[in-house]
């Protein structure tokens, strides 16, 4: 299977507005008609400036990726990774680069009002 080429010059911004209908969309799926409060970790989760930033400062990391994922216990997690120019994981098994143990919302969500979290 060949992957399609990379495009680095692609705008990743999407509007306000656009990313509040996706996250509308998944939240209402997230809960069944509204009757139970998604899973821990259903609508998002947040990583600190500090680890995404170091996992980036990597000289060969151009991209980065994740995964949906979930833990030991059956939990959802997103695990990040840096990817390469080529689109590659950069895993380092002797020095991990990967990111986990994100603040998964819920329930770390936002306390002030956003239109991302409805």
């Amino acid at each position: 299977m060949t992957n399609p080429p990379l495009q680095p010059a692609r705008d990743h911004r999407v509007s306000a507005t656009d990313a509040a209908d996706m996250t509308q969309r998944h939240r209402s799926q997230a809960t069944v008609s509204g009757a139970r409060a998604p899973e821990e970790g259903a609508l998002g989760g947040m990583f600190t400036k500090q680890s995404v930033l170091a996992m980036l400062s990597r000289a060969d990391a151009e991209y980065l990726r994740y995964y949906h994922a979930r833990d030991s216990s059956g939990k959802r997690t997103i695990v990040l990774v840096a990817a390469d120019a080529q689109g590659n994981d950069l895993v380092d098994v002797a020095a991990p680069t990967l990111l986990d143990h994100h603040f998964p919302c819920p329930p770390y969500c936002p306390t002030s009002a956003s239109i991302l979290r409805g």
